[in-house]
């Protein structure tokens, strides 16, 4: 079973021999393995070799040709009932270098359970060894990407997959107040090589990508993974399915690991791949040395058959994991009702936490009271009303936020104003008032004067600003 794969850009000054130096420091640094460096002294990067003891083997196989170098490692290990196998795929053309790693793991007893899945610390081992290279619009590395204010169009292309990029993109929105839900340099060791990690500025900065993606991007601090080339978009967030930021992290890996061991491979990037190209240059060096050894030639042919057949094993698994994927989006289809969303989203963006359910649901609940008893009308609402009761309600508790911050106020002391600004508006200076902006959207703005007249000022305030916005 197939339990983890990746595939990614190294530094293009990397070459076979280098690549297989890293794989034998990796091996060698294990504490379970009984390999020596003398065993593997003899391992090249071109021809076939091949290495046993005990319950380890590991076999190499490497081409050089005018097109490219490549070379593949196959390491199996057994133990305690499980026998793992790492293929690792080395491919370097004039242009770039790339690196494909994938697990698998079997078991030879139906009672041993297969374990969690892991990524190997050869990805760690390879990525500090060659550096990342760039992967589009952005370099594979260990550390996220954070945007400027200044990188609009950057963030466009990556949310449209039009950044070049062939690794997903795993895009961190701004919160409405406070800093990002996850540990972004935590989460950005863990899927480096594996995924993109960036890293949004603000939310004035949220409001305005919303225009050039029409409104694709998740934001008020949901995470949100993106596939290359506009494949499709998962959101996490903390609330009903995640109830706190390591577990949101971790859903995301999880999410990130599985659809990498779906996806199917660079074709250069594979065992077959390198077998078929080793071996079309065996039956080429037998052709032009006029051997005519019969057993030479079959060997040579049955090498490249394995290697077609491989490569349609591969395709009838990608077959099989599309028709799995399809049933899945069969299922949400029916479940939404034949394949129609209750509710189709807008251009508008959420300014604050389920602000859109909040507006529907009392928009629901104030239908409820306009529609005869026992009415379809009313069943149909009713049902509705209940499958959303659970949700927080924001707009309430910023209306009371707001009133307790303006109640008895007079000018613009400092603990006011970080209050404010943590609701999501922005303060500057107008003359004799202070102009307030929500959530950096210019069409909600209000004034404050700097000196109030009475208590009742501040909760007026408060009420005509908590019923244009809440």
């Amino acid at each position: 079973m197939l339990s983890f794969a990746t595939e990614f850009p190294i530094t293009h000054d990397c070459h076979a021999l280098r690549f297989i130096e890293a794989v034998k420091t990796w091996i060698l640094g294990s504490p379970h393995t009984r390999l020596t460096p003398n065993m593997l002294r003899d391992l090249a990067p071109t021809g076939e070799a091949s290495v046993k003891e005990g319950h380890e083997s590991l076999k190499t196989l490497g081409v050089s040709g005018s097109d490219q170098d490549a070379v593949a490692v196959r390491y199996k290990t057994s133990s305690k009932g499980l026998e793992w196998t790492t293929t690792s795929v080395f491919s370097r053309t004039a242009s770039d270098a790339w690196v494909r790693i994938q697990v698998s793991c079997e078991t030879s007893h139906p009672a041993v359970r297969l374990p969690p899945a892991k990524k190997p610390i050869l990805v760690r081992t390879l990525l500090d060894e060659f550096g990342g290279a760039p992967d589009g619009l952005l370099r594979i590395g260990r550390s996220p990407f954070r945007l400027e204010d200044t990188d609009i169009d950057v963030a466009a292309q990556l949310i449209r997959g039009e950044a070049g990029c062939r690794l997903p993109l795993v895009y961190v929105s701004a919160p409405f107040q406070g800093g990002p839900i996850v540990d972004c340099d935590r989460l950005a060791a863990d899927l480096s090589a594996m995924a993109h990690v960036v890293v949004e500025p603000n939310r004035p900065f949220s409001v305005r990508l919303r225009l050039d993606v029409g409104s694709e991007n998740v934001y008020g601090g949901t995470v949100g993974i993106y596939w290359p080339e506009g494949g499709g978009r998962r959101s996490f967030f903390i609330g009903r399915d995640y109830e706190s930021p390591s577990q949101v992290s971790k859903a995301v890996f999880d999410e990130i690991r599985v659809a990498l061991t779906n996806r199917r491979p660079l074709e250069r990037c594979t065992w077959a791949s390198v077998q078929e190209s080793w071996s079309r240059k065996e039956i080429q060096a037998l052709q032009a040395s006029g051997s005519q050894e019969l057993s030479e030639y079959i060997e040579a042919f049955d090498k490249e058959l394995d290697a077609k057949t491989e490569r349609i094993e591969d395709a009838e698994r990608e077959i099989r994991r599309l028709r799995s994927e399809l049933q899945v989006y069969e299922a949400r289809l029916a479940a939404g009702g034949g394949g129609v969303s209750i509710v189709k989203p807008g251009r508008e963006q959420d300014l604050y936490l389920n602000e859109t359910l909040i507006i529907v649901r009392d928009a629901i609940a104030d239908a409820l009271t306009r529609v005869p008893d026992n009415s379809r009308r009313q069943h149909v609402l009713e049902s509705l009303l209940k499958a959303n009761e659970d949700v927080d309600d924001m707009a309430e508790s910023n209306r009371e936020e707001l009133k307790q911050i303006l109640r008895g106020t007079k000018g613009m002391k400092s603990k006011m104003r970080s209050r404010l600004e943590a609701m999501g508006f922005s303060i500057t200076e107008d003359g004799k008032h202070y102009k307030l902006v929500f959530q950096g959207d210019n069409r909600y703005v209000f004034t404050l004067p700097k000196s109030g007249s009475d208590w009742r000022g501040g909760l007026n305030a408060a009420s005509d600003i908590g019923s244009m916005l809440f």
